[in-house]
């Protein structure tokens, strides 16, 4: 009787342990591959137009645009125009609805001119615009609120890094911008700072190994959807070095700066994270 019992508990843990490893592995295998944009204070309306007739884009990643506020809408009617596969996000939003903010845009105001996408918590928003966790954390409720999915972003600097403080910003980060938060309706982008617009870029290694610790505390944080959130890559991205980061099995896209102005080197990025898609 008592074998019985015990070989009955080892079946049981088993089939649990398989059917939780299958879980993981259906949820991250349904993890979208994204390669976004970021324009930042970039282009006029003739160069965005330019570069909707030049992307090529397609349907096996998720690629987005994110242009100045002033260009979204100009940037709506020529994806609209071309019939391209390219989602449309804001670079910042406010986390009022409306009122006497000066300069700012709100949600609804994304939303109006065919936003599906925004990105939050940009590390030159924390730098220059004194963005901290708790206003971060308002601005993705207000966007998931509103169906609007938040690209938050999330990093550590170059003091930070080589103080041995990584760990330890980007759990303080993700807890700060995730806080009342139950839904797994968003992007995280992982953009060390040390690496933004220096020309320098984690290696593929050491960004895995960094996307697996977010990963972790994800888990912590939400369970097992933390296997179907896209965690991307954000420090100096571009046609150079895509092929190492789409090997990488937490790295789900990137998050492009100054590559992503030239349709050219853009389309690359894009055919790099294609051709690890159609790998899989």
């Amino acid at each position: 009787m008592m074998e019985q019992s015990i070989e009955s508990y080892i079946k049981n843990l088993v089939r649990d342990v398989i059917g939780q490893t299958l879980g993981e592995l259906q949820l991250q295998n349904d993890r979208q591959t994204y390669v976004i944009a970021n324009w930042k204070m970039n282009k006029n309306l003739a160069e965005t137009a330019e570069f909707f007739q030049k992307i090529k884009s397609n349907n096996e990643v998720s690629v987005v645009v994110c242009p100045p506020t002033q260009l979204l809408y100009p940037a709506h009617l020529f994806i609209n125009q071309t019939k391209k596969p390219i989602g449309l996000g804001g670079q910042n939003v406010h986390w009022a609805d409306k009122g006497a903010y000066t300069g700012e845009t709100s949600i609804s105001m994304l939303k109006d001119v065919g936003c599906d996408y925004c990105i939050i918590g940009h590390s030159e928003r924390r730098q220059y615009a004194g963005e901290d966790d708790q206003l971060i954390n308002q601005k993705v409720k207000k966007a998931i609120q509103a169906g609007i999915t938040p690209i938050i972003c999330i990093g550590e600097t170059l003091e930070e890094k080589n103080s041995m403080q990584t760990e330890q910003v980007l759990s303080t980060q993700l807890f700060g911008a995730l806080k009342e938060i139950a839904s797994s309706n968003f992007i995280l982008a992982y953009e060390p700072v040390w690496a933004i617009g220096t020309g320098q870029s984690a290696t593929a290694e050491l960004a895995q190994q960094t996307h697996a610790y977010i990963r972790s505390i994800l888990t912590k944080m939400i369970g097992q959807k933390a296997e179907s959130i896209s965690i991307l890559y954000g420090g100096s991205a571009n046609e150079s070095n895509a092929a190492e980061y789409s090997a990488m099995p937490d790295i789900d896209g990137v998050l492009v700066g100054g590559a992503s102005l030239h349709a050219h080197s853009f389309d690359a990025i894009i055919n790099v994270f294609t051709k690890g898609e159609q790998n899989q």
